[in-house]
């Protein structure tokens, strides 16, 4: 999987668990855990949010899910707009003034830092709006911006206040504004 969210069609429970598991590496995945990390770090309470939005949208429930969109304001302070897909093992390390949402796709085992903002070129509601793909083992900085349709290449790295308007190639760290490659990674070094 490389930018199809294909942990879209994963359970709650498989989500849920997939995320814990990016917070908590040792030990079985229990439902306790959750509860004990989402009490002990937002970026839980966050996935627990995100995730249930994610699984009320893809089962029809698109008030319900719009709902969840005011409660992450309130008790994370981040912005998630209904409708993104998502795939396994998202880790939002601070969620406050994240706001993401919509026709976003995020791959599996990515990486978000506070104050992420993942947004539309135009908003112009008579004309579709175009949002970013976030591929497999991204890792954005804190308040990386990304605008339009943009892809963010497989195991590639945004740096923190970077803004991203075109696509970043695979294994890449960018930096700037706008961004630009700085560095590439070797894929036998991993």
């Amino acid at each position: 999987m490389s930018s199809s969210g294909s942990g879209d069609q994963s359970s709650f429970r498989d989500l849920i668990f997939s995320d814990l598991a990016r917070h908590r590496t040792d030990g079985k995945p229990t439902w306790l855990h959750v509860i004990v990390r989402s009490i002990a770090i937002p970026g839980m309470l966050a996935s627990v949010i995100l995730r249930s939005q994610q699984c009320l949208y893809r089962s029809g429930h698109i008030r319900l899910a719009g709902l969840l969109r005011m409660v992450g304001t309130i008790l994370v302070g981040a912005d998630f707009g209904p409708g993104m897909k998502i795939g396994t093992g998202l880790m939002i390390a601070h969620p406050v003034g994240v706001t993401i949402g919509y026709g976003l796709t995020i791959g599996n085992d990515v990486t978000l830092a506070g104050g992420v903002t993942a947004a539309a070129r135009h908003y112009d509601r008579t004309g579709p709006q175009e949002f970013a793909t976030i591929c497999d083992g991204v890792t954005l900085g804190a308040h990386a911006v990304l605008i339009g349709n943009v892809r963010v290449g497989k195991n590639s790295t945004v740096g923190a206040n970077s803004v991203v308007v075109t696509d970043v190639p695979d294994d890449c760290v960018v930096f700037g504004a706008p961004a630009r490659t700085v560095s590439r990674r070797d894929n036998a070094a991993r």
